[in-house]
């Protein structure tokens, strides 16, 4: 019984700590980008260039994620995780020492590096450490901290600080929360079992013999599992329709609905409050009545919503609850479909290799692509079509989502079948 209370206290423990380092993950990604009245000016950059800047580090983040992620299944997770803390902390310190466009973008460049390698290997480690029946809900919890960091609280630090500070100094100030997280990661945080497993094997020399015996399988394998695959053309449409609504929302309310600048920032901020609350709803949701089913609910749930933002609200408070439903359905899909899915449909030496594959193709793709294809609907046929355009992408994804095999521990027991690996 006390080992128990021990267990559950430590898989608290390494949820908690990895909630705080991905809000400042989500801190550092997205502060600049609400500094830019500052740092644009300061620096002598057009808006081409300033989106140049977001671009890169989407760019980085998400070739890191496949590469570190295959690369934390072997040699394990802690030395991954902690260096790269460390490394997008000080690159946010120095975003704040930059004399030039080059000197940002190359700084950036490096915290995607950092911050990608971060993503899949955290993931894996809280799902490990997780009890199956709340593994999604663990995810959740810990991919909330973006939505709460990012889109609520971020804005808000960043005006005050460069009002009262300047921008330089709201940069520097994000180096300290960081580093004393990378510490406590470190003093508190073990080594996952499987990981330390294959650590112990090649230093006693038997990882070769392991691997020949088909307990341990290369990265390349997770392109044999169908998860996977659906997953990835998931992931790619879900995260067209979030940098779709992350890039033309303002524009949508200021110029489409004519909302003053103050106000639309407001409502901006319920996409991240219903984030902030379906991340770990929705995934709670997907450990009781499975994850192809949670999907499938919170994705129709996000199609009606976006087509009612795009064609029905009028009024502020419709066009509130419209947001925030959209982040509450919407963002509840992604620690679902880019953590526990593919943690559970793959052997243990491959959980992060696939989370990484699946991050990777959604921003590569999803993040890339839809900004332009929203931009040109905007500017042929109105932002209304912007917006619907990502309606009809979270739609494809809710499609695809009827592909998938089921891997949630529940229902699994329930229907009396083990695991789809």
């Amino acid at each position: 019984m006390n080992m128990e209370k021990r267990s559950t206290g430590y898989e608290y423990t390494v949820v908690a700590l990895n909630f705080f380092i991905v809000g400042f993950v989500a801190l550092d990604r997205i502060l600049i980008a609400n500094l830019f009245p500052w740092v644009m000016p300061a620096l002598k950059i057009d808006f081409t260039k300033a989106g140049l800047i977001m671009a890169i580090l989407s760019l980085t983040w998400s070739v890191s994620a496949i590469v570190f992620g295959g690369v934390s299944d072997k040699v394990g997770r802690k030395i991954i995780i902690i260096p790269a803390t460390i490394v997008f902390s000080l690159m946010s310190w120095m975003s704040g020492m930059v004399t030039s466009l080059g000197q940002l973008l190359g700084i950036r460049a490096f915290m995607g590096v950092a911050e990608g390698a971060y993503y899949p290997t955290a993931i894996a480690t809280v799902a490990e450490e997780s009890k199956p029946e709340r593994r999604a809900t663990n995810i959740g919890i810990m991919l909330s901290a973006f939505n709460i960091v990012g889109m609520i609280i971020c804005p808000i630090y960043a005006t005050y600080a460069a009002v009262h500070w300047g921008w330089r100094t709201a940069l520097y100030l994000t180096v300290i929360p960081g580093i004393i997280l990378a510490l406590l990661f470190w003093k508190f945080v073990k080594e996952p079992a499987s990981t330390a497993a294959k650590k112990q094997a090649r230093k006693d020399g038997t990882a070769k013999a392991q691997t020949e015996s088909g307990e341990l399988k290369g990265w390349v394998h997770i392109f044999t599992y169908r998860n996977v695959i659906v997953g990835a053309l998931g992931a790619i449409f879900c995260m067209g329709w979030s940098f779709t609504i992350l890039t033309f929302g303002m524009s949508f309310f200021t110029q489409g609905r004519q909302l003053p600048p103050q106000t639309a920032g407001f409502t901006m901020a319920m996409l991240g409050i219903g984030g902030a609350l379906g991340s770990f709803a929705i995934p709670f949701l997907s450990d009781q009545l499975g994850r192809k089913a949670g999907i499938i609910f919170a994705g129709f749930c996000t199609v009606i919503a976006t087509f009612a933002l795009a064609y029905w609200s009028v009024s502020l408070p419709s066009m509130m609850l419209c947001f925030f439903l959209m982040g509450f359905f919407g963002y509840g899909i992604f620690p679902v479909l880019t953590g526990a899915l593919p943690y559970e449909s793959v052997p243990l030496n491959l959980t992060a290799s696939a989370v990484g594959f699946i991050v990777f193709i959604g921003e590569i793709i999803g993040a890339a692509v839809a900004p332009a294809v929203g931009g040109i609907l905007a500017d042929a046929y109105g932002l209304n079509m912007t917006m619907a355009g990502a309606g009809i992408s979270v739609f494809v994804a809710t499609v695809c989502a009827f592909a998938l095999k089921e891997t949630a521990p529940k229902v699994l027991a329930r229907r009396g079948v083990g695991t789809p690996k």
